[in-house]
């Protein structure tokens, strides 16, 4: 997991290829003419989407873990926490999902990030997140791209 400010993403860059154009695309191309829903960049092997979505309280969040993509999630419109704890540490609470690249865990946070226009989150494979957790329990719509790097 690497946690930082968006101008630092270029450190990050020569992990992979496609790694490296999602890092280009979000430093150079930006989001003012994306659409909602998904966009391609290389097929299955990059690709974002673009989301408006309420966040939650905690109780109502859950981890996620993938095997096959890395996740850049950047937050374009308001602010949410992102919730991380080990693997080790959280109970299995689905049957990982090959077709959707997708397994849901539960136990407690241990570590909160708050993001916001200025920072980005990166999520290796099955490293758990927990995505929209309301800063404050204070619900709002935010609006956010999620990149998935085949791994």
């Amino acid at each position: 997991m690497i946690f930082g400010e968006i101008n630092e993403l270029k450190f990050y860059k020569g992990i992979s290829t496609e790694l490296d154009t999602a890092i280009d695309f979000i430093l150079k191309t930006g989001f003012d003419n994306v659409n909602d829903g998904k966009n391609e960049i290389l097929g299955d092997n990059l690709f974002f989407n673009i989301q408006k979505v309420d966040t939650k309280k905690p109780e109502d969040c859950f981890f996620e873990s993938h095997k096959k993509y890395i996740d850049i999630h950047i937050v374009l419109e308001g602010e949410e926490e992102i919730g991380y704890s080990q693997k080790e540490n959280l109970n299995l609470n689905s049957v990982y999902s090959e077709e959707n690249d997708f397994q849901t865990l539960n136990g407690a946070i241990e570590n909160r990030f708050k993001m916001n226009k200025n920072n980005f989150i990166i999520f290796f494979p099955e490293e758990p997140h927990m995505p929209l957790i309301a800063p404050n329990n204070n619900i709002s719509t935010i609006k956010k791209a999620i990149f998935k790097i085949k791994y």
